[in-house]
């Protein structure tokens, strides 16, 4: 099962088989969504696919949930007021910190469960060097830019290469789990911008495609009924992950 790392005294955690523990570091991002959903969207959406993971009687083993950092790397936003970004340089080093203190308590398998596109390169790229510095094996759970959504794409109207921010998959998750912080009257037509940005270009500003909007995607398509069950497919998803995981 679950269990909230600040919630436990260190004598608790003392008695655990620290080896075999499963530690799970939730990161997400604070930054723009558009005209109608909140700066908070990626902690929101990751927020709640964990809470529909923590009871889960599949997940047997001791999985310890570690406080989220709620901030990213979200510099293609920074046009748009409100957005927080932490330099590459910052996410690394809060990370090697956590390595470094639990590699000293014995844990040896960190999960990073990852809500925001903008954080994936820069985990993929440390991941390996991570395991070797620290003896630590750092497993990456990336909701974007991987094949995570892959299979849930006939869920969709827009095509996922193309549903890149706040579009008809954010908002309809958000439609269906936490329905107050959409501002319906805010989607419009026009706030549809549907485009697919290139692989040989990864500076791209949200600015530069949807100026006074911040929107790429097309929220106009999305439903709370599409948000339920693709909340249900992101739970199933990450509760075989770390299935898997707690098995190696």
């Amino acid at each position: 099962m679950i269990k909230s790392l600040n919630a436990l005294t260190w004598k608790e955690l003392s008695a655990m088989d620290r080896e075999q523990a499963v530690c799970l570091f939730p990161i997400s991002a604070l930054e723009q969504h558009g005209k109608h959903l909140p700066l908070g969207t990626d902690d929101f959406i990751l927020a709640a696919a964990l809470d529909g993971v923590r009871s889960d009687p599949r997940l047997a083993a001791d999985y310890l949930l570690l406080p989220a950092l709620h901030y990213g790397n979200s510099a293609e936003h920074l046009d748009f007021p409100g957005t927080i970004s932490l330099s590459c340089a910052t996410i690394v080093n809060i990370v090697e910190d956590i390595l470094r203190c639990l590699a000293g308590h014995g844990f040896k398998k960190l999960v990073i469960i990852n809500s925001h596109g903008g954080n994936s390169a820069l985990f993929q790229a440390y991941s390996q060097e991570w395991q070797q510095r620290f003896g630590i094996r750092v497993y990456h759970i990336n909701f974007f830019v991987s094949d995570f959504l892959s299979e849930a794409a006939p869920l969709l109207e827009t095509p996922l290469s193309s549903d890149v921010h706040a579009g008809e998959l954010e908002t309809s998750i958000l439609l269906h789990a936490m329905p107050e912080m959409v501002r319906r009257e805010k989607i419009e037509g026009t706030d549809d911008v549907l485009i697919t940005l290139q692989d040989y270009y990864s500076g791209w500003l949200s600015s530069e495609y949807t100026p006074g909007n911040g929107t790429i995607g097309l929220p106009t398509r999305a439903t709370p009924e599409k948000g339920k069950t693709l909340l249900t497919y992101i739970q199933n998803k990450i509760v075989n992950y770390l299935f898997q995981i707690a098995c190696e």
